[in-house]
């Protein structure tokens, strides 16, 4: 299949049961094209994959601390500067290293309207996400003036997008210049994408950096402020109002309900299991569900040493299928909130086609068939049809996670990773629901 052509849509793909009208309004993918670029080729490719599988999103997260992807015309040195480091990490945690292999990037708005009309062609909206005010060191390599403490101080801390992964405490600052900034980018986003809907981010941002500058406090006192949780949720009012105006929707990650509310007409994508669902739901929020436990598919498959940099929790392509988007026993007030789900896709460990192929297939056809009918799957009947999935799967050249496990060559062995026990992350969300 050649992914950048101009042919109709894949037929729906073989072995999956997709039958009569969809469950949900929103059956997503968000992909990460910050940590790792992809081309537009690529997402063509991607686009048609989905659309075959009965999913109807596609969310393109394009900037983050370690590049900004969204040519922006007023501020070129976004992708200039902010689209390029110098080498990434290699393996996660502290044994963790540095490739020395340079990354770079990013999409003119040309290319992402014709992505727009190729995704439409095929069912498929696409929602962009700018993250702010968080994962902005990208953002600070181009533009240190926008960073908390001035232009000499940012520069002192971020030389280029971030070479590691994880969470940078580096953050926008919250003056009047900086709302501009982002005001504009936002502008020439909604210029590009068609979508009702459009990504702000508002996740992990740390407030070390506000909590310890003297103007942020300053400001925070103007805004009759209490708290860097309120300022967060502040600044995210100001886009949210800004989209409004054009006749655009937010939809943001579950920690920009932590503080106040920014946006009432908001989509809440919780990832953090109930945290954010329940407290969406509550406040009268649309609510898409993409728990990492259930949907995170750059988590590690099996407890396997023979799996490549295992992160995160096992997430087998059982575990998936056991995803129970809303229980039978789940309260109105909740079940009518809940407008959709989406597999998330993070690639600071997927660094070719290739590897993202196989953390995404097959887990990606129980979740189209959860997303489709509502519900965990008749585990019996989908083993039944992994045989024609997985032959549909050989056809469309995807290079899959064989059942059996990884090939050698799609092994990583030395390239260290630091797995986490689902015992640990449940209680690590009851705790965190236990305080909303």
């Amino acid at each position: 299949m050649n992914g950048g052509s101009a042919t109709a849509p894949l037929a729906r793909a073989a072995g999956l049961r997709l039958d009569g009208e969809p469950r949900f309004a929103w059956r997503g993918v968000m992909l990460d094209v910050a940590r790792r670029f992809r081309p537009i080729a690529e997402l063509e490719r991607f686009v048609e994959l989905l659309a075959a599988h009965g999913l109807n999103v596609l969310q393109l997260h394009l900037t983050d601390d370690q590049g900004w992807r969204f040519e922006v015309r007023a501020y070129p040195r976004l992708t200039e500067v902010g689209g390029r480091r110098s080498q990434s990490q290699l393996g996660h945690g502290p044994r963790s290293t540095l490739d020395g292999v340079p990354h770079a990037g990013s999409y003119t708005q040309h290319e992402l309207r014709g992505l727009v009309r190729f995704a439409a062609e095929r069912g498929i909206r696409i929602v962009p996400e700018i993250d702010v005010p968080g994962h902005a060191q990208a953002i600070l390599a181009a533009y240190p003036e926008f960073g908390v403490g001035g232009a000499d101080a940012v520069r002192a801390r971020v030389a280029e997008p971030w070479t590691r992964y994880g969470i940078s405490d580096e953050v926008l600052s919250v003056e009047e210049a900086t709302l501009e900034f982002v005001g504009t980018v936002f502008d020439e986003l909604c210029e590009v994408f068609d979508a009702e809907f459009i990504g702000i981010g508002g996740d992990e941002a740390r407030k070390r950096l506000w909590r310890e500058d003297p103007r942020t406090q300053e400001l925070m006192a103007e805004r009759g402020l209490a708290s860097e949780d309120e300022l967060q949720s502040w600044f995210l009012q100001q886009i949210a109002d800004r989209l409004r105006a054009r006749g655009r929707r937010v939809v943001g990650w579950d920690e920009m309900l932590e503080g106040r509310d920014p946006a009432p007409d908001a989509v809440v994508a919780s990832w953090r299991g109930p945290v954010g669902a329940e407290l969406g739901a509550r406040l009268g929020h649309e609510v898409v569900l993409c728990p990492d436990l259930w949907t995170y598919l750059d988590y590690r498959q099996s407890d396997a040493a023979e799996e490549p940099i295992p992160v995160g929790t096992v997430l087998s392509i059982e575990d998936v299928a056991t995803f129970d988007p809303v229980p039978s026993d789940a309260p109105e007030w909740y079940a009518e909130r809940i407008a959709g789900v989406q597999a998330n896709v993070w690639t600071e460990h997927l660094d070719t086609r290739e590897r993202l192929d196989y953390a995404v297939f097959p887990r990606l056809g129980a979740f189209a068939e959860v997303a489709w009918n509502g519900g965990p799957l008749d585990w019996a009947s989908f083993e039944e049809r992994l045989p024609a999935y997985l032959g549909w799967l050989d056809e469309q050249a995807v290079d899959y996670r064989p059942m059996a496990g990884p090939r050698p060559d799609q092994q990583r062995p030395g390239v260290p990773g630091v797995p986490r026990d689902r015992a640990d992350r449940l209680a690590e969300l009851a705790r965190l629901t236990a305080n909303l």
